[in-house]
């Protein structure tokens, strides 16, 4: 049976820990991180504030970093046969999903914040900067491409969800 109480409470601390992979970037990458925290709009997520990387190749690994934590950690789970507990991979589901969407995520910042890079005088995504080059992101070709690969993980995820559990559940007896 699932636990929503402990998937809620999973992916709470995914979302944590993909916002630790944030900072750990900004320190490697010697870019000061001013704030961690909690913001409401436009939903309710945890977020870095910090310094805004000045290469592309700073600003892919800075943006990257977060998912590269989840992934890493869906790895080890299921290496380790950790998806015996249903509610554990429903968290890992839920988590990639919120982090992969073409709405609003570190993709879809990646995908909107090149432009930035070419203004020297630009070092911090304003609202309305990020407001103007979202309106013309969404909808647009890279938008219906991000969204068909961002709808196929979706489709995987509900697809494939028992073979983590078999697999899991064999390997545990």
């Amino acid at each position: 049976m699932i636990n929503i109480i402990q998937i809620i409470i999973l992916v709470l601390v995914l979302m944590i820990l993909h916002e630790v992979g944030h900072v750990i970037a900004a320190k490697i990458l010697d870019l000061e991180v001013y704030q961690v925290g909690v913001c409401w709009k436009p939903y309710p997520h945890f977020f870095v504030a910090a310094e805004w990387p000045q290469t592309e190749k700073q600003r892919l690994i800075y943006l990257f970093s977060g998912s590269l934590v989840t992934v890493i950690l869906f790895i080890l789970a299921s290496l380790f046969h950790f998806f015996y507990m249903r509610s554990l991979y429903h968290a890992f589901a839920i988590q990639l999903l919120i982090e992969t969407n073409p709405f609003y995520s570190d993709f879809t910042i990646a995908a909107i914040t090149k432009s930035k890079l070419n203004d020297p005088h630009q070092h911090q995504l304003t609202n309305s900067l990020y407001q103007d080059q979202l309106s013309t992101y969404l909808f647009s070709r890279k938008w219906y491409i991000h969204f068909i690969i961002w709808a196929i993980l979706l489709i995987l995820l509900i697809k494939y969800n028992h073979l983590f559990a078999q697999i899991n559940s064999k390997q545990a007896q």
